[in-house]
């Protein structure tokens, strides 16, 4: 194999020698764990082969104390509610908790940062600039991970993803099961027509939760109406808010709204209380995720709890297992959702 020096990957190594990436990245660093003989064929490969580290393989295969760039990708939606929406609060605490942040920092990377507000991540792989990257919003196509893992970057996913091979985690909460339990309870208090107001289109999470809706359906033996279902493009309150005024417009029947996030449930809320409805006399309302404010909300919110923080630390300290190229026992995790009944529904 002549191929010109910066193209030659550690997968080029790797798969010439019949060994697993982790193990030639621990080579070249010459961890003690893998054995000498293998080490020297590694480096004696890699001298064959031209290879050079470039500024990501360094930072796998070495103790370097210089910091280490993560990136954390999203669309700019999703990382723009960092800063209100408790939900992706709660998962950065957990980064930055569980994380050795003197060795590493993180970067927020959208796919086009036309606005300027965040780092283009096509320019941080282009450029050999991320250690690891981590994918907030995973979406049904997403080209974003195939392209992380053509780099070869260490990657935690946190969506319903089967990891491509050793240097990649996948992590989540049980989102079919968490709108099954939302519109299943419901059906049990009587309710009959149920509004969904969804996710954003195109994520994994939102046709996950639409799954568990019409299952819950289904098993009650009610009909879907695609009348009752509507995807506002905001994550917030006002997506709530508008979707609500959406479902008035279609002048669609209906006695319950489930709500795929407990922000939304506010600006339903306020939309039915406009048009003279009560809750949860007239309509019945559950949120989902079990923010701070869904306790002390009025009426306080039926919802879903998510146990976020966990999700978010158990992620972090897989990536860092990754990244020091140690195997993980286990390649991807499904939390349980929990239903919190309280008096909105």
């Amino acid at each position: 194999m002549n191929r010109a020096s910066n193209n030659v990957t550690l997968k080029d190594i790797a798969q010439r020698l019949g060994l697993s990436v982790p193990t030639i990245s621990r080579a070249l660093g010459g961890y003690e764990d893998i054995a000498l003989e293998t080490r020297n064929l590694v480096a004696r490969t890699a001298r064959e082969m031209n290879y050079r580290p470039n500024l990501h393989a360094k930072g796998l295969v070495t103790n370097a104390t210089s910091i280490q760039s993560i990136m954390i990708l999203g669309v700019p939606n999703v990382l723009k509610s960092i800063a209100f929406n408790s939900y992706y609060a709660e998962i950065m605490r957990a980064f930055n908790d569980t994380l050795n942040t003197t060795l590493h920092r993180f970067i927020l990377a959208v796919e086009d940062d036309s606005d300027g507000d965040y780092v283009d991540y096509h320019k941080l792989i282009r450029d050999h600039q991320a250690t690891a990257a981590v994918v907030l919003d995973l979406k049904e196509q997403d080209d974003r991970v195939a392209e992380l893992t053509e780099a070869q970057i260490p990657l935690v996913v946190l969506g319903e993803y089967i990891p491509r091979n050793d240097m990649q985690c996948a992590v989540w909460t049980d989102n079919v099961q968490g709108a099954y339990l939302a519109t299943r309870h419901l059906i049990v208090r009587g309710r009959r027509r149920i509004v969904l107001v969804g996710g954003l289109r195109g994520q994994m999470v939102s046709s996950s939760r639409l799954r568990g809706y019409r299952m819950a359906l289904d098993e009650a033996g009610l009909p879907f109406d695609e009348c009752l279902v509507v995807n506002p493009a905001e994550m917030d309150e006002h997506g709530g808010y508008s979707a609500m005024f959406e479902i008035f417009h279609r002048e669609c029947a209906f006695d319950a709204v489930f709500c795929a996030s407990d922000l939304r449930s506010i600006g339903v809320i306020k939309a039915l209380r406009e048009k003279g409805l009560s809750v949860p006399d007239d309509v019945s309302v559950v949120g989902y995720d079990d923010l701070p404010i869904a306790s002390f909300f009025d009426p306080p919110l039926t919802t879903i709890r998510q146990p976020t923080y966990k999700v978010g630390a158990y992620a972090m300290r897989n990536l860092e297992k990754i990244i020091r190229g140690e195997a993980l026992q286990q390649k991807s995790k499904t939390f349980l959702p929990e239903l919190v009944i309280r008096a909105s529904a």
